[in-house]
């Protein structure tokens, strides 16, 4: 079932920076949630709705039938969330801004890895620098693609329509003091300030939820405070994430993660080995990290925080070569057991890593003629430099 998450209120979801009241004055926010959040709504709200104390239940510590107890996450099995915004009275999901996506001017070009550029670099491991072919000065690009770019995308056309940040949510700032809750008084020297988001009209979030029994509409308690959601399925289930895929065959492909993705080397496996994930043999080519997403979150069952970890952001793009064309992985991430205990259920977040992949070699090509160097030491020096900086990011 896919269903649209809408806000009542303001939301809050911490990012991973510790905040202590007396130490720490500022509380960010990031958005979209992660999935460990929508992870815990959903067990909640089936709780709920099967009549279940949930204060006993935390303390009985027996697992149920549907979604679980602790790091047994039962039968549930979720995909998201992903922005989603209602254009034209149809809705559409939305995607940070794939990393190998740049402005050059008041346009949209893609990077691609070329082997001929007339300076060496220190990328690991035959790494090769991503490259734009365009003689102008390019800067990061930082808005979000609507699903109606999807395709072009992945057939490799630079975007040409996009939506700002400002047009889907903003943050928005507020006050708070410490409470004793002994006396209910103030606390003197607790003032704090949190930023919370605030959805635009139109807006919401997007997640597919099978494997439990779950009321059409209803509340959810969201992310931090627990602050009010509604939630209803769509009438119109939206085209599955699994047909977005332009590079069926293809022995040269790119893949751009939309949800969070965690390897046990940081950005890559530790070994450097993707034959494991793939089933095959391929060869990492390029990479455009973004910085990590830092997850966290708190264990309710053992009722202390879990763990934090460095996960590959939404929006990483992954260009790999094979000798022969390989079958897609269901989950392009790593979950060995030191994740599932501090995550939940493997299959349920790993499984649900989402990929979008396209045939780079088309996209090379498809400009007509070999790929042309830059005429301007000036640009030479800042892609050069931006471009590897995002390609050596550890996570």
């Amino acid at each position: 079932m896919q269903i649209v998450i809408r806000s009542v209120d303001v939301w809050l979801f911490r990012d991973g920076k510790p905040f202590t009241a007396g130490e720490d004055h500022i509380a960010e926010s990031t958005f979209p949630p992660s999935p460990f959040t929508l992870q815990g709504a959903i067990r909640t709200r089936v709780l709920a709705d099967k009549g279940v104390n949930l204060s006993e239940f935390a303390c009985q510590r027996q697992p149920d039938p549907d979604v679980g107890y602790g790091d047994n996450f039962g039968k549930l099995r979720l995909c998201g969330p992903l922005l989603m915004r209602c254009k034209d009275g149809k809705w559409e999901r939305l995607i940070p801004m794939p990393a190998d996506v740049v402005k050059v001017d008041k346009r949209y070009e893609l990077l691609r890895p070329n082997p001929d550029l007339p300076f060496a670099t220190n990328l690991p491991n035959s790494l090769q620098l991503l490259w734009a072919r365009t003689g102008e000065r390019v800067s990061e690009a930082k808005n979000w693609l609507p699903e109606s770019q999807w395709e072009n995308y992945l057939k490799g056309q630079p975007p040409s329509q996009v939506v700002s940040e400002d047009d889907l949510f903003t943050f928005e700032p507020r006050f708070g003091i410490a409470i004793d809750s002994t006396k209910g008084t103030t606390q003197e020297a607790m003032l704090y300030q949190a930023r919370f988001v605030r959805l635009k009209d139109e807006t919401a979030l997007w997640a597919e939820v099978s494997g439990v029994s779950l009321s059409e509409k209803g509340f959810l308690r969201f992310g931090g405070e627990g602050r009010a959601a509604t939630y209803e399925a769509l009438t119109k289930s939206l085209k599955p994430l699994s047909q977005f895929n332009a590079a069926r065959g293809a022995t040269r492909f790119k893949i751009v993660l939309v949800t969070p993705a965690w390897f046990s080397g940081g950005w890559k496996p530790r070994d450097g080995d993707w034959s494991k994930i793939f089933g095959s043999s391929v060869r990492l080519v390029g990479a455009a990290i973004p910085r990590p997403l830092l997850l966290g979150g708190f264990d309710v069952a053992k009722g202390i925080p879990k763990p934090m970890r460095a996960f590959v952001s939404p929006g990483a793009v992954y260009f790999f070569e094979a000798d022969e064309p390989v079958q897609f992985a269901n989950a392009f991430t790593e979950t060995p057991d030191e994740v599932r205990q501090q995550n939940g259920n493997t299959k349920c977040l790993g499984a649900n890593w989402l990929r979008r992949c396209a045939d780079w070699r088309l996209v090379m090509t498809s400009h007509g003629g070999e790929e042309q160097c830059l005429r301007k030491q000036r640009c030479y020096s800042f892609t050069a430099r931006h471009l590897s900086t995002q390609g050596r990011a550890r996570v």
